[in-house]
């Protein structure tokens, strides 16, 4: 994915999309396989916001039955079957344990779990089961604190859990079929021809470079963003989107299996999941009307998750918490009601109808299970308003790293490669059938070979192979959203000195860019433990470089 703005600006798109989220993306990739011109351009980094902040779940959403939203249910459990298709390697079966404490939630929840059985007709997952009180002891023996346990209901959905990678195969498959994409590149305002749009100016986040690109179509996929990129074209009302705040908690491994509680403050449900070699503990859902750079979980929201889990793990405290991760939702339905309550459908604005403006659609809304229909839904606009007769083909084409690798393939390539099995391993749950790319670097040189962090299985290679393939250009790209360093107990602080070197090796930074890469990266890394530090306290883990 070559980064030249020079020729960029000479060239004439039929589609811009502004946002690099796994909605932007999935816009990126569907328009390309449909033989569009398109142009991606995302102001920090491809799934920066919401996808990587999110539960990684791809599921149906068994608590939208209660809000009788069969049509988003049945949605998003085709889309999730569609995921498990074309990206088996990053999309798998997950089983949930849901407690039973009175006979109201037996009835109820029975009932829940035959319908989602039922609208996932085609379906390449078991089915549900009722458990006893003894055999989901012997499963989970941690719920015995839970009050009034006396059964459990089993089921099945699915995560993806490098949610970033799902993003970046997108934006891969895109490339590979013509597409233009360009992270670290901001839109600062639009090319106009009277009423028209016709492009976009936009600023090289890297170089400080500013240049203008010419579009028939530009397309707004900033998720939360949105109405910051209308502003830019007109002043509008004073929101398009309703902006919910979900974080999530980091613990040492709790259970084997993930479990659905419910709140004893509000009775919403959240999520203990097994993820990596710890817990994910999520989500809260909080009207957010602060910095959107700057999202981060406060005390209130780990206090309220915290109550919720020591139901059933009494002993976890607040210094048992790794870190924190805050994101925004953005839904397409304002309303009056609860956040919780509000749908999780979206809506594509076609502004030519709304403001009278040509050539500018906006995406509003959207869940990341559903991405590839939301982009379907923009694509098909798109090729309506372009004159472009073309079928959707994302959910036949496989993403790049599928099929997903044997156990018996991670095998003898651990053993040609001299790796570990569970790095090899590791790395084929990164990167699928691209776990060759990978490989090839530590056969060239041995060194490529060595791991980068104490914490975590990830290797040299993967920084060369993330830069040169991937366009990971800063050390927050490669730790945050290629790799999985940033994302074990240490936030990959422990390994920043390591990856700034090697970055700064193959893109040539000199050490005062590489010590201002490891800066950036520390108060990114600060906002996981804001809820003790307070603003603007930086960790102090970090060496200069």
């Amino acid at each position: 994915m070559k980064r030249d703005f020079d020729a960029i600006a000479k060239e004439k798109f039929d589609l811009i999309v502004i946002g690099g989220g796994i909605i932007g993306t999935g816009i990126a990739r569907d328009a390309s396989l449909r033989g569009i011109k398109t142009l991606l351009i995302e102001k920090e980094d491809f799934g920066y916001g919401t996808t990587s902040r999110s539960s990684r779940l791809i599921h149906g959403g068994l608590r939208y039955l209660r809000m009788f939203e069969f049509h988003l249910v049945q949605q998003d459990l085709h889309e999730r079957e569609v995921l498990l298709k074309i990206a088996p390697h990053l999309v798998h079966p997950f089983p949930f344990i849901i407690p039973i404490t009175s006979l109201y939630y037996r009835i109820g929840l029975s009932v829940g779990v035959r319908l989602y059985d039922v609208m996932a007709s085609g379906k390449s997952m078991p089915s549900h089961q009722h458990l006893s009180r003894r055999k989901v002891l012997e499963m989970e023996p941690e719920l015995e604190k839970l009050k009034g346990l006396t059964g459990a209901i089993l089921y099945y959905d699915c995560h993806a859990p490098f949610t970033e990678r799902l993003g970046i195969e997108n934006v891969l498959c895109a490339a590979e079929h013509g597409a233009t994409i360009i992270n670290h590149a901001q839109l600062t305002g639009f090319l106009r021809d009277g009423n028209d749009v016709c492009g976009i100016e936009v600023l090289d986040c890297l170089s400080g470079e500013a240049y203008k690109v010419k579009a028939r179509l530009t397309v707004n996929a900033a998720g939360h963003w949105v109405d910051c990129v209308r502003d830019l074209l007109r002043g509008g009302p004073a929101s398009t989107v309703r902006r919910t705040k979900g974080i999530h908690l980091l613990t040492p491994k709790l259970s084997q299996k993930a479990l659905v509680l419910f709140s004893p403050i509000d009775n919403r449900l959240f999520f203990v999941m097994p993820w990596l070699n710890y817990t994910l503990i999520g989500t809260t859902d909080t009207d957010y009307s602060g910095d959107l750079d700057a999202v981060c979980a406060e005390e209130k929201d780990v206090a309220y998750l915290l109550r919720g889990v020591r139901q059933v793990f009494p002993k976890l405290r607040e210094e048992d918490i790794l870190y924190t991760t805050a994101g925004l939702r953005s839904l397409a339905h304002i309303g009056g009601e609860k956040p919780s309550d509000i749908t999780r459908e979206h809506k594509v604005l076609d502004h030519k109808q709304r403001d009278g403006i040509e050539g500018f659609i906006s995406v509003l809304g959207g869940k990341i299970t559903a991405y590839r229909a939301v982009a379907k839904d923009v694509v098909n606009m798109a090729c309506r308003k372009l004159g472009v007769e073309a079928k959707c083909t994302t959910a036949e084409v496989p993403l790049p790293g599928a099929p997903a690798v044997t156990r018996d393939k991670v095998a003898k390539a651990a053993k040609e490669s001299g790796l570990p099995a569970e790095t090899v391993k590791h790395l084929a749950d990164l990167y699928g059938s691209r776990l060759s790319q990978v490989l090839k670097l530590v056969k060239r040189d041995e060194r490529s070979g060595q791991p980068i962090c104490p914490h975590c299985p990830d290797i040299l290679a993967q920084i060369e192979h993330s830069v040169k393939e991937e366009s990971a250009l800063t050390v927050s790209d490669f730790l945050l959203r290629r790799s999985a360093v940033g994302l074990v107990s240490c936030q990959g602080l422990d390994a920043i000195e390591t990856v700034a070197k090697e970055m700064g090796r193959i893109l040539g930074w000199s050490k005062a860019v590489q010590q201002q890469q490891v800066e950036a990266y520390c108060a990114q890394a600060a906002l996981g433990q804001h809820f003790r530090t307070g603003s603007g306290k930086r960790l102090s883990r970090t060496k200069k470089v």
